[in-house]
């Protein structure tokens, strides 16, 4: 019987390559499911900021309506102050500091119309404006890995207290 010399030393570097393939594949898919936990982390943060935009805004809405929602010009980007002190909201046109760090908020005040049977008109229309009823959006953006992030909400709010 022939005894080939070398045969386990290529059986052992085959296997050492397998094994390092197969570590180095659980690596990748353990990373690439860390990236996308914290990326579903901002996300859900994000959008649990911008609702919170929107019932900020609600609050203003009820603490007076003309001082508050009615006053402020359509299309231009707003931002929430909170005092501690007083424990009262405002709203500005100066931007807030980025919350943790990292994320940044504004709304949108658009002016709203309605057709004949009062329902709101998709495309705004002078003529048929509500005077009563404007529509809010909350933004929230963010950078990750050098690319901008964004959620977004939309909701009507109505003069419903008449102030």
């Amino acid at each position: 019987m022939e005894k080939k010399a070398g045969f386990g030393v290529i059986e052992t570097v085959i296997a050492s390559a397998l094994i390092a393939g197969s570590l180095w594949a659980l690596l990748s898919v353990f990373l690439l499911a860390g990236s996308a936990v914290s990326l579903a982390r901002e996300r859900t943060e994000a959008a649990f900021l911008a609702e919170e935009g929107i019932e900020i805004s609600r609050h203003l809405r009820d603490a007076g309506w003309n001082a508050n929602i009615a006053s402020l010009a359509p299309g231009q980007d707003y931002y929430f102050s909170f005092d501690a002190n007083s424990s009262v909201w405002s709203i500005g046109t100066l931007p807030e500091p980025p919350i943790e760090g990292v994320f940044s908020r504004s709304v949108r005040v658009e002016r709203v119309s309605r057709d004949a049977n009062f329902d709101i008109e998709a495309v705004y229309n002078p003529a048929n404006e509500d005077p009563e009823t404007r529509k809010i959006a909350s933004k929230v953006e963010w950078t990750r890995k050098g690319a901008l992030k964004t959620a977004r909400l939309e909701a009507y709010l109505t003069d419903i207290f008449d102030n």
